[in-house]
């Protein structure tokens, strides 16, 4: 409870209690139109009780007018943590109105370990289970959400645009699939906390996957949680997140030591078989993507972890998904890379990081896909237009708050190079683009 509803909660009750503890005669009682103006007073001191504690709560505490801005209130009894969930109430509010409804019963935790870059960080992310399904925001209908805090992106739009981009692929390739998200304001226990990005779960449903079977044929999602150069198996390094631990079925030993053995063991003339070799097993038109993108947002903390492999039932065939994108688009918090930086060994990087990659990237019609497949993109899809748009109307959504929630959670005011300057990094996101765009135009040209 804040100070200003402590306060306002004991002047009540003692104005209360003077009230009643003054005593009457029976026979002088208070006539009507006096009880009437005393119950008027009342009505309006409970009135002002109210609103006054409702503005300490939610408008004090709150830079921005929440009713200009779609905007989440979640109420908990204990702090969230990262072991396990908490219950709590939901609220969302949509600007325009067309979603409003009561607080729903929910659970709650931080999203992540609790190790690394955030446990430096007040503002975390979370996982929110609704007690039952809703599509929130135009979103899909479930009860599993994220809110992503974007702490490490200053402009506030390098996530989102990380997981647009790669679902404009779409068209020609189905398997270019991340959440949808929308940007709200998020209120936790009545105090502000800035804006996050509602997301949808990666999960089975997302990826329209099938149900679970107990052997190796079912429809699967693994996660890299560390390093891996994809020659060995390790089991330390990989998660089953389908099937899932309350199906007890665990099929990711015999089928990732299957899949890297043929990685790392097999020949070339084996390995490239038409028929028989790496794109009867993963999905060519995924490969290609896959490395294009993340080579062109320059994806770096990448190509040994941060990513799902994915496949439906057999005989469907594996694709990757990539994730976590707090360090790509030329900026890390508030460091930021040019366009060509190490670009004279980004390739060798990657080799020596993903076998996989490392064999692709060897075969001259690999790269003879990936230059055509660049070009295509460039034409059609990723123009300078194309992200310049992105960044515009990604800005004239979040302008009002971006500078507010960047001076609450800043993770570079340590440091000597920090700047609280959030349009310096707007201006060079949008200038590293275009420069990103011409230097890989002549990359995948050199092919």
């Amino acid at each position: 409870m804040c100070n200003y509803e402590f306060i306002f909660k004991i002047e009540n009750k003692l104005i209360t209690e003077e009230i009643m503890s003054v005593k009457l005669p029976f026979n002088k009682k208070i006539p009507n139109n006096r009880r009437k103006k005393q119950f008027f007073i009342f009505i309006i001191f409970s009135s002002i009780l109210i609103s006054s504690v409702y503005f300490y709560t939610y408008i004090q505490n709150s830079p921005i007018d929440s009713t200009e801005f779609t905007t989440i209130k979640i109420v908990t009894e204990n702090n969230p943590n990262y072991e396990s969930y908490i219950s709590c109430t939901f609220q969302l509010s949509n600007i325009d109105g067309t979603e409003e409804f009561e607080p729903l019963k929910s659970k709650i935790r931080i999203r992540g370990s609790g190790t690394g870059w955030n446990e430096f960080s007040q503002k975390k992310g979370y996982r929110i289970k609704l007690t039952e399904d809703k599509s929130l925001l135009n979103l899909r209908k479930d009860d599993d959400w994220v809110l992503i805090g974007m702490y490490s992106d200053y402009p506030r739009m390098r996530i989102k645009m990380a997981f647009d981009t790669w679902r404009s692929l779409q068209e020609k390739n189905p398997t270019s699939i991340l959440p949808k998200s929308r940007y709200v304001l998020l209120y936790l226990n009545g105090e502000f906390q800035g804006l996050y990005l509602l997301a949808e779960k990666n999960d089975r449903e997302l990826f329209n996957l099938n149900e679970a079977q107990n052997n190796i044929n079912s429809s699967l999602i693994f996660q890299t949680k560390f390093n891996t150069d994809l020659n060995t198996y390790d089991k330390e390094v990989w998660e089953q997140d389908w099937p899932n631990d309350y199906e007890g079925i665990f099929i990711m030993e015999e089928i990732l030591t299957n899949l890297t053995s043929f990685i790392s063991n097999s020949k070339d003339d084996e390995f490239f078989h038409e028929k028989t070799g790496i794109y009867s097993k993963f999905d060519k038109q995924n490969l290609i993507d896959f490395f294009i993108y993340n080579f062109f947002i320059q994806h770096k903390d990448f190509w040994d972890k941060n990513y799902f492999l994915i496949r439906n039932s057999y005989p469907n065939k594996f694709y990757f998904i990539p994730w976590d994108f707090d360090e790509c688009f030329g900026q890390f918090a508030w460091k930021k890379y040019d366009a060509d930086d190490n670009s004279i060994v980004e390739i060798s990087e990657i080799r020596s990081k993903n076998e996989l990659y490392n064999r692709l990237l060897g075969n001259s019609k690999f790269l003879e896909d990936c230059k055509i497949r660049w070009l295509e993109l460039r034409e059609f899809i990723w123009t300078d237009e194309y992200f310049s748009d992105m960044i515009t109307n990604f800005y004239e959504e979040i302008k009002d708050v971006l500078e507010l929630d960047i001076d609450l959670w800043n993770p570079g005011k340590y440091d000597e190079n920090w700047s609280n300057d959030v349009y310096k990094y707007i201006k060079h996101l949008n200038q590293w683009i275009l420069d990103r765009l011409e230097f890989c135009t002549l990359y995948f040209n050199s092919y």
